[in-house]
């Protein structure tokens, strides 16, 4: 995935350069994607390890205790609608 800023018109895209991205900013978006892209594997692999590990990133959890507690919660009141993760 790569983000790139852009100003899209009648001609197109066409990409902003912003420069070098300062480390804090750069990590909030590799966090964003590990979260996005664990969340995507987790739902097409039946993976509940990896369903766990996305809400552990996610930035309103960040903590695997309560990410698990919620995890469960989420996989109770959405079976009929979730494939069954695999433990």
């Amino acid at each position: 995935m790569v983000e790139v800023p852009c100003v899209v018109n009648s001609m197109g895209c066409e990409p902003l350069c912003v420069g070098e991205i300062e480390t804090f900013y750069k990590a909030l978006m590799e966090n964003q994607y590990a979260y996005e892209k664990l969340t995507v594997d987790a739902y097409f692999n039946c993976d509940y390890d990896a369903a766990l590990k996305a809400l552990t990133l996610n930035r309103t959890i960040v903590n695997a205790d309560i990410a698990k507690e919620i995890l469960e919660e989420l996989e109770a009141v959405n079976r009929s609608y979730w494939p069954t993760l695999r433990k």
